[in-house]
């Protein structure tokens, strides 16, 4: 089923379910949709006049554009900054580990099994 086919059985969904409608359901929607074509109306007039005196309404496309540009020039600055934020802890995580290699525990303890669980019970004494 294309676009047109479906936006046709829409159409005729639409116009058998507002064939069954009550008048009073009829006659709201009606007013409804002239209040709201009568407030579009008023407030494309407002904007003409805003035109009309040096007030478009396009001056806020600048602002808009600066936002863009600025959101921009974001992105590398956090990147930049996770990088370096990476790189810290990594430091530390290496000098964690040198002071592990160094200290006088021997290398073959770090293999073992067991060890664990002796870290274990000595940290809980």
């Amino acid at each position: 089923m294309n676009e047109r086919e479906f936006a046709s059985k829409i159409k005729q969904d639409l116009s058998y379910g507002s064939a069954r409608l009550q008048s009073q359901v009829v006659d709201r929607l009606r007013q409804s949709r002239e209040r709201a074509l009568h407030a579009f109306a008023a407030k494309a007039v407002r904007e003409d006049a805003y035109a009309f005196a040096g007030h478009s309404s396009h001056t806020h496309e600048h602002f808009t554009a600066n936002r863009k540009w600025l959101s921009f020039a974001i992105i590398p600055v956090l990147l930049i900054g996770a990088l370096y934020w990476q790189q810290l802890e990594n430091s530390r995580e290496d000098s964690v580990d040198a002071a592990l290699l160094a200290s006088d525990i021997p290398l073959n303890a770090f293999v073992d099994k067991n060890f664990q669980s002796w870290l274990d019970q000595s940290s809980q004494r």
